[in-house]
């Protein structure tokens, strides 16, 4: 089986729909990916040197890529990305993720034609990936990282980062004007490249609901996730992808040893985009200086200015670590908030302090409070003292770990790469959407799969 594997280059879009093309590839099947890039292109802003970095990854992990040259226009607003917050930053992401689809749409359309897949899996952010699918009609799978973008009771509007079912009755009714003026231009943008290709237009506000008629898989399980109501009957929550990335510290040169068995171990990171923040990472080491506490920080894009400085006896500073080994001997993170560390932080049973930066970050961190599994800051205003005292709370407050350790069991009775990588063989097989029946689980298990397909085959 031939699968194309398609999203936006950043690293956060990219490991999930990674992890289940490495678990198509141990099967025996056929993983390509098609990312949007330019070869042998090194530059200054971490942003595009992020992103240009997602080709190389993929070939590390001998896997066969295409990169296709972005269009001008979105290479030049990516670089505003970083400067940009609440709703415009989500403005300016909407107009990225939309703006050049026709170009990218006939792109694939000719990846379609010389390689001959026989499905399509798709960063739900990669709306063009979906569409050429739907012109060459072939199975197209679509992963959401998180249920965030879904409606849901007491939901707060998309990247307004209210607290869930809170009283924002005045605020909530601003946001949600402009969350749907952002979607609104959104859709008109696609459908006006949907009716070019020859498809009926698509119901309003699409990525607000799931919209891939085939399977969409959602990568967390249910009890990570606020209640959503609007999930079709064919969308699956399949647990965090990441397994195939797990047992890579062998490699990594990270000093496990260093780690101190009677300390409390907390592990700070703001991911790969939006980590060039040494004020940040200085604030939260001063912090904890001359604590008990050992704190272990991933600084990426600040480590040059943070190692020019006198560093904590108690901290370890890298530039990078390898996070999912890492996670499960710390006791605390802190950290920004974005989908992958979430879903990775509550699969180890920890417990975070969340700082959003930006993007879906601010909306993770009211579903963190929800679940009671951490506490959130604000990162532009944030105190030495504050830090601290936050600490203290959730180590002495033994409900945030007893919640993030019942979730993490939930987790524990998922395989997100296998769950996924059965259902695309299954599409693969019948060339038929996968439908939940009456009463099955939203969350699939280890041991659901089986009954799963069993179920789907009698149901037709």
């Amino acid at each position: 089986m031939k699968v194309l594997f398609l999203n936006h280059p950043t690293i956060g879009h990219l490991n999930p729909l990674l992890t289940i093309a490495l678990e198509l590839r141990d099967r025996g099947h056929q993983p390509h990916f098609f990312v949007p890039g330019i070869k042998g292109f090194d530059p200054r802003f971490n942003i595009l040197r992020t992103a240009s970095a997602v080709p190389d990854t993929i070939a590390r992990h001998h896997l066969p890529v295409d990169v296709m040259l972005p269009p001008l226009a979105v290479l030049y607003k990516s670089l505003f990305v970083p400067f940009a917050s609440g709703y415009k930053e989500f403005a300016l992401v909407a107009d990225l993720f939309t703006k050049g689809t026709k170009y990218y749409t006939e792109k694939i359309l000719k990846l379609i034609d010389r390689i001959k897949p026989d499905v399509l899996v798709s960063d739900f952010a990669f709306i063009p990936a979906h569409i050429a699918a739907e012109v060459a009609n072939i199975p197209c799978v679509v992963v959401y990282h998180s249920g965030l973008p879904f409606r849901g009771r007491g939901i707060p509007p998309f990247a307004s980062g209210l607290s869930i079912s809170g009283n924002h009755i005045e605020i909530g009714r601003h946001y949600e004007k402009m969350e749907n003026a952002i979607l609104t231009r959104m859709d008109k943008r696609l459908n006006v490249i949907r009716r070019k290709f020859g498809l009926p237009i698509f119901p309003s506000k699409m990525l607000r609901v799931p919209y891939s008629k085939w399977l969409n898989l959602v990568t967390s399980v249910e009890s990570m996730e606020a209640p959503r109501d609007n999930l079709t009957d064919n969308t699956f929550y399949i647990g965090p992808c990441f397994a195939n990335r797990k047992g890579q510290s062998d490699n990594s040169g990270f000093p496990f040893n260093r780690l101190k068995a009677d300390a409390y171990k907390i592990y700070v990171s703001l991911g790969t985009v939006f980590n060039g923040k040494p004020k940040v990472f200085s604030k939260i080491m001063s912090a904890m200086e001359g604590t008990d506490c050992q704190v272990i920080v991933s600084a990426g894009g600040a480590y040059n200015s943070l190692i020019r400085h006198n560093v904590p006896r108690n901290t370890m500073l890298f530039p990078s670590v390898p996070q999912v080994d890492i996670l499960p001997r710390m006791d605390l993170v802190i950290g920004h908030g974005g989908n992958n560390s979430i879903g990775e932080t509550l699969a180890a049973g920890k417990p975070l302090i969340v700082l959003p930066v930006g993007g879906e970050q601010g909306d993770n961190a009211s579903r963190i409070e929800y679940l009671k599994v951490g506490l959130r800051l604000d990162i532009k205003r944030f105190t030495v003292e504050e830090i601290r005292q936050t600490v203290e709370r959730i180590r002495k407050d033994s409900t945030f770990s007893f919640r993030a350790k019942e979730i993490k069991a939930a987790i524990d009775r998922t395989d997100g790469p296998q769950t996924a990588s059965d259902c695309i063989e299954w599409l693969n097989h019948t060339k038929r959407p996968l439908h939940r029946p009456p009463g099955f689980p939203l969350t699939v298990t280890k041991d659901d799969m089986a009954a799963l397909t069993t179920s789907a085959n009698l149901g037709h």
